[in-house]
């Protein structure tokens, strides 16, 4: 009898020191806003890079969802936009070698989108380091530290598969030198996009090395979606996206089949 009230006791002190479990922390996780609710709290955007092919669908996919007030395309040049739903555009021209002389065009923006470089396999992306640094580093470094200045809160940064500032590869060290440097930066919230291939489909294809890469890669693409590959419409869909989410962390870095999961949402 004395040995079984002594493993009672055991047993009830255990009880009560084992601690409760940890479930309620993600069930008081805000909720994903609706396009409207978003729309409700009166933000405006910038983007850097519309021209690009990420720029072009990331500014479809803002001007059929209309969450942003206005949103200014920060370019060389203007393009022109026909159509009803491209009202909420306004265009800035500025000289990127110059970009401190068009401070102003950065300021008073709550969210900013950064989509401008080279593609990793554009024909010489590696042949002239000085160009390639001079658009994928110091172009993009000073657009968002001037973002930052004017007041941005949430910088939207595009940014590549394998990037590190460690990396051998230049075009990887690059894109990893930028996000460093981002980060330092100090933004209420940085999300950074590290996409795989990205696929594209253009009428135009004329790089036969693109063209051949895009076809190797098509089973991949049908068989393992988020392996190696992510369709430019969903990485689009999930930059927007991830301006409805609520912050989890101050920076955080989506890698493709994240990507894959955030571009899923509608």
């Amino acid at each position: 009898m004395l040995v079984c009230r002594s493993v009672l006791l055991r047993v009830s002190v255990c009880r009560v020191r084992t601690p409760p479990r940890p479930t309620c922390v993600r069930m008081a996780t805000a909720a994903v806003q609706t396009d409207e609710e978003f729309l409700a709290t009166n933000q405006s955007a910038f983007m850097v890079g519309a021209t690009g092919e990420t720029g072009k669908h990331i500014l479809e996919e803002l001007t059929n969802r209309k969450i942003f007030q206005t949103v200014t395309l920060i370019g060389r040049r203007e393009v022109k936009y026909d159509g009803e739903k491209y009202q909420s555009i306004v265009q800035k021209v500025v000289d990127f070698d110059n970009l401190d002389d068009h401070a102003e065009v950065f300021k008073d923006h709550d969210v900013g989108f950064i989509c401008l470089g080279a593609r990793a396999g554009s024909a010489g992306v590696t042949s002239n380091l000085p160009a390639l640094r001079k658009v994928d580093h110091d172009y993009v470094v000073k657009s968002a530290e001037l973002a930052k200045l004017g007041g941005c809160r949430h910088l939207v940064l595009l940014s590549a598969m394998k990037a590190s500032k460690d990396a051998s590869h230049p075009y990887s060290k690059i894109k990893g030198e930028v996000e460093e440097e981002a980060k330092a930066l100090g933004f209420d919230r940085l999300s950074i996009f590290q996409p795989a291939v990205i696929m594209v489909d253009r009428k135009d294809e004329t790089r036969v090395g693109e063209w051949f890469l895009k076809k190797a890669l098509a089973p991949v693409a049908f068989f393992f979606p988020t392996a190696l590959t992510v369709p430019i419409a969903t990485l689009a869909r999930a930059m927007v996206n991830t301006v409805l989410t609520p912050k989890d962390k101050d920076v955080e870095v989506l890698d493709n089949k994240a990507i894959h999961r955030m571009g899923g949402k509608k």
